[in-house]
């Protein structure tokens, strides 16, 4: 007999399914009600599962219409396929649809137990796959590759791993076709969150393994929108390069201390390294590096061998070297859009995007300030006006407004409900932690969870009262940020010194007490689960480091999107403080601008002054509903006396 996919579904069951009626939602509910195998409180749950689906699919029904003829002919058009679900069931949070998602210590219906419960609905129906093998369940040839690969690899390949054994397929018959199959089959025949993004993910790490553990087959896999590792490391060209580059960083850094005080301080030029007479940033000197990393690899993607670039000279002379760099870079942007890079439309757009500025900013830097010093002399001027108008030709013009993806989600985060949860949301999670940290007759205590929740729950409290930067936030030490009064008491105040901050605006932001106790309550109970001995962060990572921004921002955005049902992440917070203020004290820019850490009032009028312009609106529609209300009885009393009735009727 023959199999679709591995799926355990006969084909020929397949070929009855395409000719007979579509099963729908309205016939899982009678199977599911009538099916023998299983207890009645089992059928229950599988039942109140379907016409939970029926709700997502059919946002129209509302979340507890009570209109059974209603929701019977909406459930008779939610067919039981799988690809037709997995493009309704994932759109939305669990929140937004009123399924708040798992949470330990809580038990009310969640949205992993409806998808779970599905699975079993259409399991017995003929529509879902059963469950692939699981590591033990693998065929011989595939245990020792996952047992080779890192644990997070391991998962992300392991559903692929478990597909080839029930397809009898081994390691080195790997390739596209297969990965090809895979991938059709989770649409079609699995629920899943991101069927495409599976299959992406598992090419990925597949290549990333055929590159770094011996033995694995050599069979490269490639998906649309992955990610494109083009550019070498820097190790792959000439140690003279390296050295060059590392010298022009370090001047960036300021390592040495003549970069701080120079001896030639007449007349600096714009924007020199040398005349900002301060470091760059740990994290901007990094994006540095990699600016000029995918400079080089610009060149060798067009024909230059690693080995022509000794000295970082050999990126910007001649200058033609860099038009190179940048149409490189600029065909790829087109390709990341969809375009076509050769098509003759395709040559006259304006393409100016943040990466493609940042490279050709770093590539002006070396060529207006690097060779100052160097024996070679600088470059020739017409060569530096040159490279200075092409960087110049593709910086993003700068933004003074707010963008339309974030206007989006702060409306969202202000409607009346999602605007109550955020307020009310960091406490929430704290009592959330102490629930989890004391267990309970069904569960196990589990310290560590509840101060992670406790740990985002502070992290959220200081976004709300104190809008800091991401960077800054996963940054603030128990020792140089966080300030008592004195010996014992609650935490006043953050302080951050005008160094540590982007546009070097010092910050000292007073706690209100409920905030101050949020975080005394986090320090004392659930912070000593996290930090290992002598870590100084109010965010501990591992061993003396403290959490990075990246994931401190990924783990928060969750939480709030799962449980308040909304777009986030911590940037916003900025945003909305911004509008919290100024809804109660329109015009009063001079206090936002201290709240934010602007230079200037300027900047923050021109990029908030849609906020109160949406406010306006509102306020205006406001006063048409007042004047409507006093002025309804003499309306109609008027349209009565009048046979004719207002006009169009």
């Amino acid at each position: 007999m023959n199999f679709i996919y591995g799926s355990g579904i006969p084909q020929a069951a397949l070929d009855d399914a395409t000719t007979a009626a579509v099963e729908t939602a309205a016939d899982a509910l009678v199977s599911s009600e009538s099916c023998s195998g299983l207890n009645r409180e089992a059928r229950r749950a599988c039942a109140s599962a379907v016409r939970a689906v029926v709700r997502i699919c059919c946002p129209e029904l509302g979340r507890k219409t009570r209109d059974d003829v209603a929701f019977l002919a909406a459930a008779r058009t939610v067919p039981m396929d799988c690809t037709y679900l997995n493009e309704r069931l994932y759109r939305a949070s669990p929140a937004a649809i009123g399924l708040p998602p798992r949470c330990p210590g809580e038990r009310p219906r969640r949205f992993e137990n409806v998808v779970s419960l599905l699975r079993g609905v259409l399991r017995r129906m003929g529509r879902h796959a059963p469950a692939l093998p699981r590591a033990r369940g693998l065929a011989p040839p595939w245990r020792p590759l996952h047992a080779a690969l890192p644990k997070p690899r391991r998962n992300a390949v392991i559903a692929f791993m478990g597909y080839c054994t029930r397809e009898g397929i081994a390691p080195e018959e790997v390739d596209g076709g297969a990965l090809d199959a895979f991938e059709a089959w989770s649409v079609a025949w699995t629920l899943h969150r991101d069927p495409h993004g599976r299959a992406r993910r598992t090419a990925s790490n597949w290549n990333w393994a055929a590159r770094h553990i011996d033995g694995w087959p050599a069979a490269r896999l490639d998906r649309p929108g992955m990610r494109d590792e083009y550019s070498p490391p820097l190790e792959a060209y000439p140690a003279s390069f390296q050295e060059d580059v590392e010298k022009f960083l370090a001047r960036l850094a300021c390592t040495d201390e003549r970069e701080i005080f120079p001896d030639d301080v007449a007349a600096p030029r714009t924007r020199s390294p040398r005349s900002r007479r301060r470091p760059l940033s740990p994290r901007t000197v990094e994006t540095r590096a990699d600016q000029i990393r995918w400079a080089a690899a610009a060149l060798v993607g067009t024909g230059h061998s690693p080995e022509s670039l000794r000295t970082v000279r050999d990126l910007v002379q001649p200058a033609g070297r860099v038009r190179d760099i940048l149409v490189f870079h600029r065909r790829r942007a087109l390709e990341r859009r969809g375009i076509d890079a050769g098509a003759a439309d395709a040559k006259r757009l304006d393409v100016r995007t943040t990466h493609l500025a940042g490279i050709a900013d770093v590539v002006r830097q070396i060529a207006v300030y690097h060779f100052e010093d160097a024996p070679e002399g600088p470059l020739p001027e017409a060569d530096v006006a040159r490279i200075t108008a092409w960087a110049n030709s593709v910086a993003p013009e700068a933004r003074v407004t707010m963008t339309d993806k974030n206007m989006r989600r702060l409306r969202a985060l202000v409607e009346p409900r999602n605007y109550a949860l955020l307020l009310h949301y960091p406490k929430a999670l704290m009592k959330r932690a102490a629930s989890v940290q004391a267990g309970g007759p069904d569960r196990e205590p589990n310290s560590r969870s509840a101060a992670l929740l406790a740990m985002y729950a502070v992290a959220l409290e200081i976004l709300t009262v104190c809008p800091l930067r991401r960077d800054n936030l996963a940054g603030l030490r128990l020792d140089r940020h966080l300030r008592r009064a004195r010996p014992g008491g609650l935490v006043g105040d953050i302080h951050l010194a005008a160094e540590e901050v982007k546009n070097a605006e010092a910050v000292h932001w007073p706690l209100a007490p409920g905030s101050a106790r949020l975080v005394e309550e986090y320090l004392r109970k659930h912070r000593p689960h996290l930090a290992e001995a002598g870590n100084p962060f109010l965010f501990p990572g591992r061993g003396p480091r403290g959490r990075g921004a990246q994931d401190l921002a990924i783990g928060l955005t969750g939480l709030v999107e799962r449980d308040i049902g909304v777009e986030f992440n911590p940037h916003l917070m900025r945003h909305f403080a911004v509008l919290l203020y100024l809804r109660a004290h329109p015009g009063q820019y001079e206090v936002v601008r201290r709240i934010l850490g602007h230079r200037k009032v300027e900047t923050t009028k021109t990029f908030y002054a849609g906020l109160e312009g949406a406010a306006a609106a509102g306020r205006h529609q406001a006063v048409v509903c007042d004047e409507r209300r006093a002025t309804r009885l003499l309306a109609a009393g008027a349209f009565a006396g009048d046979r004719r009735g207002p006009a169009g009727a």
